[in-house]
């Protein structure tokens, strides 16, 4: 899936310790039941997105605060959607 779900509830933000202004947002797609990380730059621009289709929301948080903490390094070389 390319973009979040029409139908989902924002449930977190952690906001990063290593550059001002940037952030991940957790979604919860409400039909399926699975969780996104939506990663934000410090210009309020989508660069990232993670879609966790077999993970607890515990799983999902962690990852987020460890992405802010900087313990998470994104790999976006990848092919990602931006939105």
């Amino acid at each position: 899936m390319n973009k979040l779900p029409w139908r989902y509830e924002t449930l977190s933000t952690y906001y990063s310790d290593q550059v001002i202004g940037q952030k991940a947002v957790i979604f919860k797609d409400l039909e399926d039941k699975t969780y996104y990380i939506r990663y934000y730059d410090e210009t309020n621009e989508v660069f990232f997105l993670e879609h966790y289709t077999e993970n607890s929301i515990q799983y999902v948080e962690d990852a987020a605060e460890n992405w802010a903490l900087g313990v998470k390094k994104l790999d976006i070389t990848e092919k990602n959607p931006k939105k």
